[in-house]
C-alpha cells in the first residue's frame, strides 16, 4: 500500500522534485518586467543548477498534474511577462519540462 502511494505521488508531479535549472526559472522568471532582470535570474538559476537547460531531461515534467505541453506552460506562465528575455527563458524551460522527447514521438508513431 505504501509503495504505492509513493508510486502515485511521483507521477502526479514530477517537476517539483525536479529541483533543475528549469523550475528555477519557471519560479523565477514570470512577470520579470525587464531584460536585466531577466539576465539575473538566469545566472542565479545558472549558479544553482549547473548546466543550465541541457541537464534537464526533456519531458521531465509530464505527469497528471502537469501541464499537457510546453505551449500550455509557456501561455500560463509567460503571459503577464513584460521582458522579452524571460518571456523566451520561460518558453525554452516550458518546452523543455511539458513537450515530450523526439524518441517518444517516434516511438509513438508521431510526426
Amino acid at each position: 500500500m505504501h509503495r504505492a502511494f509513493v508510486s502515485a505521488l511521483l507521477l502526479i508531479a514530477p517537476a517539483a522534485w525536479a529541483g533543475d535549472f528549469a523550475t528555477c526559472i519557471l519560479d523565477k522568471a514570470p512577470g520579470v518586467a525587464n531584460d536585466t532582470a531577466a539576465q539575473a535570474v538566469y545566472q542565479l538559476c545558472l549558479s544553482e543548477n549547473p548546466g543550465g537547460f541541457q541537464a534537464v531531461a526533456q519531458g521531465s515534467g509530464r505527469g497528471l498534474m502537469g501541464y499537457k505541453s510546453g505551449a500550455e506552460c509557456t501561455a500560463k506562465k509567460a503571459g503577464d511577462t513584460r521582458s522579452e528575455e524571460a518571456a523566451r527563458y520561460v518558453g525554452i524551460a516550458c518546452r523543455r519540462l511539458y513537450d515530450e522527447s523526439e524518441i517518444n514521438r517516434f516511438l509513438d508513431g508521431k510526426p
